[in-house]
């Protein structure tokens, strides 16, 4: 008697197995990727967040040094106005020497802001202005940054146009006739002239030139001092809208 043998089909697999095995595979692999993209969208987040507190402390600290830069510009302005002025109009003899080199002193002093930047260059550098998603900050982060540019300008032209004042002052104050003092208005100069004070040159071309030079440098000033004014009203609406729009306080 013959014995028939049928082969099993027990290692074989169906497409409907082969289905089901692939599409497990795709949404385990799909899944890990919605996870990780998840993940990296919850980092870049808090690192966003974070971006924005440290700008609010870097705008923060720019608007208080604003505050006490402001009015001592001011100071300065209205000194060289007096400067020039006095130039301009007073006659030339032993107090009025004595006047000059006080208004010189303290219409030399120098003006200067220096706008923090510790957040600024990392957004800058780093490509990370991508992480912040809200368009009007961008453009407000981005146009505070054009008016610092701006006061960067402005301060080199204000340092070159008194570097040219005072290139002329030396041939007409001469040093021996200045003492320090223990003066302490910043507004102040920190020397003190003695009175037997007397000029290099008292040639009235010269000090016609100096009044020249001093009158650019408060026009410069005044310029920077409307530049500070607008930075300084900037950055307060930017440290508004980014603790509007990030809930910080």
């Amino acid at each position: 008697m013959e014995v028939h043998t049928h082969p099993h089909n027990h290692g074989k697999k169906s497409w409907k197995q082969y289905f089901w095995e692939f599409l497990m595979l795709f949404l385990a692999v799909f899944c890990g990727f919605l996870a990780e993209n998840f993940r990296e969208h919850l980092v870049e987040r808090r690192q966003e967040k974070e971006y924005m507190h440290s700008l609010v402390e870097d705008l923060q600290t720019d608007t208080m040094n604003l505050n006490d830069e402001i009015p001592f510009s001011q100071g300065i302005s209205e000194r060289t106005e007096r400067l020039v002025l006095f130039l301009n109009n007073e006659p030339l003899h032993k107090d009025s020497i004595v006047k000059l080199y006080q208004l010189t002193l303290q219409a030399g002093r120098v003006v200067s802001i220096d706008f923090e930047d510790r957040t600024s260059s990392q957004l800058k550098n780093s490509g990370t202005m991508r992480l912040i998603r809200n368009k009007q900050v961008v453009d407000s982060i981005r146009n505070y940054w054009s008016i610092i540019k701006v006061a960067d300008d402005i301060r080199a032209r204000l340092e070159m146009v008194k570097s040219k004042a005072g290139d002329i002052g030396v041939r007409l104050f001469n040093n021996k006739y200045i003492q320090s003092s223990n003066i302490q208005d910043p507004l102040q100069s920190d020397f003190f002239v003695l009175p037997e004070a007397k000029l290099i040159n008292d040639d009235p071309k010269l000090l016609a030139e100096y009044a020249n030079r001093c009158h650019s440098s408060q026009f410069v000033l005044n310029n920077y001092i409307i530049n500070m004014k607008a930075a300084k009203e900037m950055a307060t609406n930017l440290i508004k809208l980014i603790k509007q729009e990030y809930g910080l306080k």
